[in-house]
C-alpha cells in the first residue's frame, strides 16, 4: 500500500525536527483545497485513490474515492444485472455472487441510470457479447475482451428483413425490411416495431399492456450482437390484447395498434413459418464489445467539459478514459455534512480533466453512488464508500473489475494499514499486515513490524509526543510493505463534546454526579484520532474534580470551567453546579423497599390511599403487643456523603410513642 499527502512539501524533516507537521494546502481549481490522498494498489495495474479536499464555499469537506485502471491480462471489466433486465440489485450482493462463481471482485461500481418505476435502465446493457437493451440514443462505455474500452453513442441499430415481400409505395413488389425502435425496452404507443427477449422482465413476457401485434419467433442461428446478424423462424402472429410470453430462446416483434400501418400491417401480414432475418449494426469501435452500459450524460469531450451540465450538489458515479487508454471510474459521496457534501456535474467534469480523462460520462449518482472492493488482505469485497441513503440502493445494473481468485503461493509483497491515518500525537493506532501473492490473494506468511518513530507493541503503534511522520514496515523473506502514520503534536483547535458528541461550551450538574466528557483535536479542518490520555483536564474553581479521561465529578454547589489542553490548544466549558436537590431514597411504591422486621417490628406494604402521603404506596409499621422499651425496624440505603440529612412524610397512630430516626 502507498499512502502519501500529495504534494508533501520537501522540507518535512527539517520540519519534523521542529516538531511540526505541514500537510499540503494546494488549492484544486475542481473541488477545493488538498487536504489528503491514500492510494492503495489493490490489483495488477488496478489502484484504489481516497482523497480528501476542503471546500472554502461550502466551509465542508469533499470525499473522493476512484479506481484508476490500465487494461491488462490480470483484471478484467465486465457489466453485470440481475436475473433478468427489470431486477434490482445491490453492489455488494451482485459482488458476493461473482465470489461464489470464482471471481475475486478487485472493485465494482453502481451503473446507468433506470426507470424507477419499472427498473429498466435508461441505456444499452450488452452483456458476454450479447446485446441485452439498446442505446436509446444516450451514451455508453464498452469493454472489450482485453479490458480497453469505448466511451460514447454506441448508435446501434437493428434492421428486421421480415422474409416476405411486399409492394413500396409506388406499387412495385419489394421485400418487407423494417427498422427495429428498441430491444427490450417499454413499448411506446406509436413507437414503432420492439424486440424483446426471455430475459426483459421476471414474468419473461413482453409486458404489454395494451393490444398490439406481436410475432413469436425461435431463434435458429447467430445471436443478437452488434455487428452481428440472426435468422429466426416465425411461429406465431398475434392479435395480442395482453403481454405475450416470450420462452428461451425465441424472440417477440410487437407493435402497439395505435402505431402507424407502416409497422403494424408488416407485422400482421408475416406468414408463420418465414424466415426472418436481424442485423446489428452500431458506430466506428463497438462492433467488438463484450460489456457495455449506458451513461445519461457526457460529462467530458475532447479533454473539455460538456455543455449543458445539470447543476446541483449530491453524489456522483462517472467513468473517463486517459488518452493512453487508462480508466477511471469514479465516485464523490455527498449529503453529509463533516464528511463530505458531493459536487456537481461541472465540478466532476472538471476533476477528471485534473486526473488526466479526454472523455467522460456521468453514471448514477445520489443514494445510488456505490463503490466496492476488495482490499488485499481480504478474500470478499465490502462497501468502501458511504451511501449518502445510509445502506446501499439496489440499482439496475453494475460495472466489475474482476480477476482470479485462485491464489498462487508465490509471495509478492506486504499490505500493511493502520486504523487511524491521522492522530494527535501520543496516541495508539493499530497496524494490521498481511501477505499477499503474486495473485493478489492474502497468504499466511509471518512477518516483523518495525516503525521509524514511536513504540511498537505487537501490532500497537504508540506515536510519539513530538508528532512526526511515522512509517510502519511490515517485512519477511525479502519482501515489505509500509504504511505512513502522521501524528500532529500542534492541532488547530480542539473541543469538548457531551455524550452525544456534541461540543459544548456551558453545562450544568447536580452535587454528587458524573458526566462523560469527551476532547477531540483538529488539524486542517481533518478530525484527530486521539486517546483520552492525549489530552489534559483541568477543572478550574472548587465546584469538583475530573479525571484522565474526562469524567467530570460535581461536588459543592457554584460556578467554575473545565478545561481540555493538547499541542498549545485549549478549550474551556463554564459550569455551573447546581444547589442541592432532593433525591428519593424509598417511594415505597412497590413493597417494602429494604426495610426488615425486628425487635417486634412487622414492615407491610399499604396500598390504601388513606394513608398515602404521595403515590400508590406506603409503609406500615406494626408494633402491636409491644409493652415498653424500643422497637426497631431496620433499613439500609446508600446515601452520598455530601447530603446532611434525611426527610419523610409520616402519619402517627396517637399513642403518644416517640419515633426516632437514626
Amino acid at each position: 500500500m502507498k499512502q502519501v499527502s500529495r504534494k508533501f512539501l520537501s522540507l518535512f524533516l527539517a520540519l519534523a525536527l521542529l516538531g511540526s507537521l505541514s500537510l499540503p494546502a494546494a488549492a484544486s481549481e475542481a473541488l477545493g483545497e488538498d487536504l489528503t490522498a491514500k492510494d492503495t494498489l489493490l490489483h495488477e495495474e488496478t489502484q484504489l485513490s481516497t482523497n480528501v479536499f476542503w471546500s472554502t464555499a461550502y466551509s465542508d469537506l469533499r470525499t473522493e474515492n476512484l479506481i484508476t485502471y490500465a487494461p491488462n491480462g490480470d483484471v478484467t471489466p465486465i457489466v453485470t444485472y440481475g436475473e433478468v433486465l427489470t431486477d434490482r440489485s445491490k453492489v455488494s450482493d451482485v459482488a458476493k455472487t461473482l465470489e461464489d462463481q470464482g471471481y475475486r471482485v478487485v472493485a465494482g461500481i453502481n451503473g446507468d441510470f433506470y426507470n424507477v418505476g419499472n427498473g429498466l435502465p435508461i441505456g444499452i446493457v450488452v452483456t458476454e457479447g450479447q446485446l441485452r437493451s439498446s442505446d436509446a440514443g444516450y451514451y455508453a462505455i464498452g469493454f472489450r475482451a482485453d479490458g480497453t474500452a469505448v466511451l460514447g453513442k454506441p448508435g446501434v441499430k437493428v434492421t428486421a428483413d421480415l422474409g416476405y415481400t411486399g409492394h413500396d409505395s409506388y406499387g412495385a413488389s419489394a421485400e418487407v425490411v423494417r427498422q427495429i425502435t428498441a430491444v427490450n425496452k417499454a413499448r411506446v404507443a406509436a413507437g414503432g416495431i420492439y424486440l424483446y427477449t426471455y430475459d426483459f422482465n421476471a414474468k419473461h413476457t413482453t409486458g404489454n399492456t395494451e393490444a398490439g401485434v406481436d410475432v413469436v419467433c425461435t431463434i435458429e442461428d447467430g445471436e443478437l450482437a452488434i455487428g452481428g446478424t440472426l435468422t429466426a423462424t416465425v411461429e406465431q402472429v398475434l392479435e395480442a390484447s395482453e403481454a405475450t410470453a416470450v420462452a428461451p430462446g425465441q424472440i417477440v416483434l410487437s407493435a402497439n395498434l395505435q402505431s402507424d400501418s407502416y409497422h403494424v400491417d408488416a407485422l400482421r401480414n408475416i406468414p408463420v413459418g418465414t424466415e426472418i432475418t436481424l442485423t446489428l449494426t452500431g458506430n466506428d469501435g463497438w462492433d467488438d464489445v463484450e460489456y457495455a452500459v449506458g451513461a445519461l450524460y457526457s460529462l467530458v469531450e475532447h479533454g473539455s467539459v460538456a455543455s449543458g451540465l445539470q447543476a446541483g450538489t449530491n453524489p456522483r458515479t462517472a467513468v473517463g478514459q486517459k488518452r493512453d487508454g487508462t480508466l477511471v471510474f469514479y465516485t464523490i459521496d455527498g449529503r453529509k455534512s463533516g464528511y463530505s457534501i458531493g459536487a456537481s456535474m461541472t465540478q466532476v467534469a472538471q476533476r477528471l480533466i485534473e486526473l488526466g480523462c479526454e472523455t467522460a460520462l456521468c453514471l448514477d449518482g445520489g443514494g445510488s453512488t456505490t463503490l466496492s472492493i476488495t482490499e488485499p488482505d481480504e478474500l470478499a469485497a465490502k462497501t468502501f464508500n458511504t451511501p449518502s441513503d445510509g445502506g446501499e440502493r439496489a440499482v439496475s445494473n453494475q460495472i466489475f473489475l474482476v480477476a482470479d481468485s485462485e491464489p498462487s503461493g508465490r509471495l509478492s509483497h506486504f499490505y500493511v494499514s493502520a486504523d487511524h491515518t491521522y492522530v494527535l500525537a501520543g496516541s495508539r493506532v493499530n497496524i494490521s499486515a498481511a501477505a499477499v501473492d503474486t495473485n493478489f490473494i492474502p497468504m499466511d506468511k509471518p512477518y516483523s513490524l518495525k516503525a521509524s518513530a514511536g513504540d511498537m507493541d505487537g501490532n500497537v503503534l504508540t506515536t510519539p509526543s513530538r508528532g512526526g511522520e511515522i512509517t510502519v514496515t511490515a517485512e519477511s523473506g525479502g519482501k515489505r510493505g509500509t504504511a505512513t502514520v502522521y501524528a500532529i503534536d500542534e492541532p488547530d483547535a480542539v473541543a469538548i463534546r457531551n455524550s452525544s458528541s456534541t461540543i459544548i461550551t456551558t453545562m450544568t450538574a447536580a452535587p454528587g454526579t458524573e458526566t462523560q466528557l469527551k476532547a477531540t483535536a483538529a488539524y486542517q479542518h481533518l478530525p484527530l484520532h486521539a486517546d483520552a490520555e492525549a489530552f489534559t483536564w483541568r477543572v478550574n474553581g472548587d465546584i469538583g474534580t475530573i479525571s484522565e479521561t474526562g469524567v467530570f465529578t460535581a461536588s459543592a454547589p457554584g460556578k467554575g470551567s473545565i478545561t481540555v489542553s493538547a499541542g498549545g490548544q485549549s478549550a474551556t466549558v463554564e459550569v455551573t453546579v447546581t444547589k442541592l436537590a432532593l433525591k428519593t431514597v424509598e417511594d415505597f411504591e412497590s413493597g417494602v423497599g429494604a426495610v426488615y422486621g425486628g425487635m417486634g417490628v412487622s414492615p407491610r406494604w399499604n396500598t390504601n390511599a388513606e394513608y398515602v402521603r404521595m403515590g400508590k404506596g406506603s409503609l406500615r409499621l406494626d408494633y402491636a403487643g409491644l409493652s415498653e422499651g424500643p422497637a426497631e425496624a431496620p433499613a439500609s440505603y446508600p446515601v452520598s456523603a455530601i447530603y446532611t440529612g434525611v426527610s419523610l412524610w409520616v402519619r402517627g397512630d396517637g399513642s403518644q410513642n416517640s419515633l426516632y430516626l437514626l
